[in-house]
């Protein structure tokens, strides 16, 4: 138990010191640009268009001055920290990196003394974090490319991540051929409609599902047919698919693999999001289903890279792949441009504009406020509370009240303090699936009555809730103390 203490107390300073307000910037500070930053978790309401440090490159990079980035669904995964399992990467209590934003065009600024393929004045698009700002810096070799001449900053700069993904999930995943019929749900979004055109590239007869004001739209982009959701269930339809794209995960895995051939792949690429798991638990049950079926299911994570934006930019070139973007709106104005986003009413991509007429508010030092500053420190404070102190208290209170009523018995406090944290774990559990009350309820009705079993000491209960705490440490203190407890009480049995 001192442990447990000793790293609440060591995450509960970390969190306060870490929630400490950055010292104003010196007179002497260096070249400043305009940028959107984030200093904690949440809503829109948290990015700010500040005056932070103009980046500089070393010898192996480019400074491009960005003329337009885009929004992903990415950038507020980001920006809410959600999935929370992500935090593990980007921060436990509030972002490692202020700066948001990845996929930009502009022109080269400056370049380090090793770079060679770029010269300033060049036009380029590419992929690097904080993208949100008047400048960013990027390693020449890897992710930034020349922008295809045919196409426009706003159209270059909506490229990156969104085609990459369709590029990288058709060719290399889904190892797409001429004549296969695929399924993409979700072709209107910006993953959707470069997929529509990748695969049609690639000589595939291409099924499209998107809502009725998008239809013609899909249809345009090359779709062979589309299907309207709110009129069809693509999943009741008679078709055998070899390949379906998923990018809205708004179907159970049972029903997709219906219209999905006996060795026909079936890949998520995005999916309704949660704030502890989703949508890595859909993930996870399609790589299980996946080991006891012909077909292939699963999800598919991309990633940027040189190789594949020479791809896109000479798809782009010749006319295979044409950008859809839906708004445009300026640099002060990606808290709104990810509220529309996050909506999920975007049909293709949304586009920011970086230029001179974004005025900075005024910010003081101290501008987070109490809540955004101290709100990790209340959620430690409030997790060890519930998942260590009540079940500490609960115990004790019922190895006394058990005390009382059989004297002569032996303690008993770990199991006490065992099943009530196993019926915490329950109730958290429920939480964590996120499919609502009524699966919150199941699981704390369930650890609560498997808890209260194994408090009166029954072995079947033992078995069953050591299994179900999913806690090795637990597993070896029940099978020695409770077992060697046991025995002393009433025998082996």
């Amino acid at each position: 138990m001192k442990a447990q203490f000793w790293t609440a107390f060591f995450l509960v300073a970390l969190s306060w010191t870490d929630s400490a307000p950055a010292q104003a910037p010196s007179d002497r500070a260096a070249p400043r640009m305009k940028a959107i930053v984030y200093h904690a978790f949440g809503s829109p309401d948290v990015l700010r268009l500040e005056e932070i440090e103009k980046p500089v490159p070393d010898d192996d990079q480019v400074l491009v001055k960005v003329r337009a980035a885009s929004v992903n669904p990415y950038d507020w995964h980001m920006m809410r920290g959600e999935p929370c399992l992500m935090r593990m990467e980007t921060g436990l209590f509030h972002p490692k990196d202020p700066r948001l934003g990845t996929d930009f065009s502009g022109t080269v600024e400056a370049v380090g003394r090793n770079v060679t393929q770029f010269q300033p004045g060049d036009e380029v698009f590419g992929g690097r974090n904080g993208a949100f700002a008047e400048f960013v810096c990027v390693r020449a070799d890897r992710n930034v490319v020349l922008k295809p001449t045919n196409m426009s900053f706003e159209q270059a700069a909506s490229v990156p991540i969104a085609a990459i993904t369709a590029l990288q999930v058709l060719r290399d995943k889904a190892g797409i051929q001429p004549g296969q019929k695929v399924l993409i749900n979700g072709a209107s979004g910006g993953v959707g409609t470069f997929a529509v055109q990748i695969a049609k590239s690639f000589g595939a007869e291409v099924t499209g599902v998107c809502s009725t004001r998008n239809v013609e739209m899909v249809r345009s982009l090359g779709a062979d047919r589309v299907i309207d959701y709110t009129k069809e269930d693509f999943t009741k339809s008679a078709r055998d698919f070899d390949v379906i794209l998923d990018c809205v995960a708004n179907h159970s895995l049972l029903a997709c693999r219906r219209v999905l051939k006996p060795q026909g792949k079936y890949i998520m690429i995005g999916g309704p999001a949660g704030r502890w798991i989703r949508p890595m638990d859909t993930a996870i049950a399609a790589m299980v289903v996946s080991r006891f079926v012909t077909q292939d299911m699963g999800m598919f994570m991309s990633g940027l890279n040189k190789e594949d934006l020479t791809v896109l930019h000479d798809l782009m070139q010749s006319g295979k792949l044409t950008p859809v973007i839906d708004r445009q709106y300026k640099l002060s104005e990606v808290p709104e441009a990810i509220r529309y986003l996050e909506a999920g009413h975007a049909r293709g991509k949304l586009v920011i504009t970086v230029g001179p007429d974004d005025a900075v508010a005024p910010l003081s030092a101290n501008s987070q406020s109490f809540l955004e500053r101290s709100g990790p420190l209340l959620a430690v404070i409030a997790f060890f509370a519930i998942a260590i102190g009540l079940p500490i208290v609960a115990s004790l209170a019922l190895h006394r009240r058990a005390q009382r009523r059989e004297p002569g018995q032996r303690p008993f406090r770990w199991g006490y303090y065992f099943s009530v944290q196993c019926f915490v774990a329950g109730i958290c559990l429920g939480l964590v699936l996120e499919s609502g009350v009524a699966t919150v309820i199941v699981c704390g009705i369930l650890y609560g009555m498997l808890a209260w079993c194994f408090a009166r000491r029954q072995h079947w209960a033992w078995i069953a809730l050591t299994i179900l705490s999913f806690n090795p440490i637990a597993w070896i203190i029940n099978f020695f103390y409770l077992r060697k407890r046991w025995a002393e009480t009433y025998g082996v049995r």
